[in-house]
């Protein structure tokens, strides 16, 4: 296999038009790639591209977003490599590389799927796309159904059974050491694939190894706590932050929050379509009523100048985007946390105004926690955590806690009352007594 020689990329990368955020990334990607081929002795060429996205799939367990950039970046380095050695002034148009293992879910040109992907890959995109699955669960499922062909040393998933199903999930409990939680994203993603794609007849998967199951106490932050972390967030991000623990919120449900959801004068946020596809109304702290107003007010000019220089609207689910095709350019649906920067649509391949980024904001919650000296692991979701603690703490009921955190069953809200004021919680340790 020719390898690349391209010692000018970090050049080519500072004229490729891309915001300074996606260049960083890209920049840090490709020279991950290059060192881990120097530490192989490996050529640089497409199959140590596909190790190293491998590699790093398996040692990183990294998000979904964050192996399609690398992705993106790999693409971008043999494409204009190419474009380099055979020009010498830039790149050759939108042609985009197609080797095996480096293509993700993307459109060509032509708006449809690349014909260079596996068939089984064109087919779950088809069917998956068809039946308007969110991005995020396609990028999941993506990233299992990669791992699985992996496993069997081919790409041909679509001739595969339950028997194949059995052996891959008993790899992951037993040869990965993976969670629980990991197994079943893993065996929800094959199924699909095999019994709603290519309509196979599997089984209920009652004889597999099943990862054990660990329950874990949540963290949360006391009132002191909280108080410290936010007062080492910028003041955007600690706007965030008492939104998402006034109304313990996930992470996904904020940063999705559209203008038309929040009520200042009633003081509720409406979230929508939240976990399970179910919506519901959460408080908006009073405390952050005005600041909020202020920072609507700068979002909307953010709204006007996008309407003026001809953006194309914020992203909607698929079937509101058929029925009101104009909505996304509407202030009501326009994000309350937008992005500074303009980006591409995965799927609908134009450039919009996205929402913040999730790990922009886990980073900043990260960095505060540092700062503010605690010694707990803080991300987002333990706002939430600390809502329902508190909340419970000062007596609301449970059933109360349930609706509010948007739970199905009272069962998964109780894992919240270890701190309820109750026998056993306030016991005097046998150590105190000692003289």
């Amino acid at each position: 296999m020719e390898d690349v020689h391209f010692p000018d990329w970090a050049q080519w990368l500072e004229r490729a038009g891309l915001s300074d955020r996606q260049r960083q990334s890209w920049a840090i990607a490709v020279r991950w790639y290059l060192s881990f081929c120097q530490r192989g002795r490996g050529g640089v060429n497409h199959q140590t591209a596909r190790d190293f996205i491998a590699w790093a799939q398996q040692s990183k367990s990294p998000e979904p977003w964050q192996l399609e950039s690398w992705r993106e970046a790999l693409r971008w380095f043999f494409r204009t490599a190419k474009a380099a050695q055979a020009s010498g002034a830039g790149e050759s148009g939108p042609a985009r590389e197609t080797e095996p293992g480096l293509t993700v879910a993307e459109p060509n040109a032509s708006g449809g799927l690349d014909p260079a992907m596996p068939a089984w890959k064109r087919a779950f995109l088809t069917t998956v796309r068809r039946r308007h699955y969110s991005y995020r669960t396609e990028q999941s499922y993506l990233v299992w159904l990669e791992r699985f062909a992996r496993f069997l040393g081919s790409q041909q998933l679509e001739e595969r059974g339950a028997d194949d199903i059995k052996v891959f999930l008993d790899h992951l409990a037993g040869d990965q050491r993976l969670s629980a939680s990991s197994q079943r994203q893993a065996l929800n993603a094959v199924v699909f694939l095999l019994r709603e794609v290519f309509g196979k007849e599997l089984g209920d998967f009652s004889d597999y190894r099943r990862a054990p199951v660990r329950t874990h106490v949540p963290t949360w932050l006391t009132r002191g706590e909280m108080e410290s972390l936010l007062a080492q967030l910028a003041p955007g991000w600690a706007l965030m932050a008492k939104v998402a623990f006034g109304g313990g919120l996930r992470l996904m449900e904020l940063l999705r929050l559209r203008v038309k959801d929040v009520d200042l004068e009633q003081e509720i946020i409406t979230v929508r379509g939240g976990k399970g596809g179910k919506d519901r109304l959460v408080p908006l702290a009073h405390s952050v009523v005005e600041p909020l107003r202020a920072h609507l007010g700068t979002m909307r000019a953010w709204h006007e100048a996008d309407r003026r220089a001809g953006v194309a609207g914020v992203w909607l689910p698929e079937a509101l985007a058929r029925k009101y095709p104009r909505a996304g350019e509407e202030w009501p649906w326009f994000w309350v946390w937008p992005e500074k920067e303009l980006t591409w649509d995965p799927r609908g391949n134009v450039r919009r105004r996205h929402h913040v980024s999730d790990r922009a904001f886990q980073r900043a919650i990260k960095e505060a926690a540092r700062r503010a000296g605690l010694n707990k692991r803080v991300t987002p979701h333990v706002l939430r955590h600390s809502f329902a603690s508190q909340m419970l703490d000062a007596g609301y009921d449970i059933r109360t806690v349930q609706e509010l955190l948007g739970h199905k069953s009272v069962e998964t809200t109780q894992i919240y009352t270890h701190l309820m004021r109750k026998p056993g919680i306030g016991v005097r340790s046998p150590v105190d007594l000692i003289r």
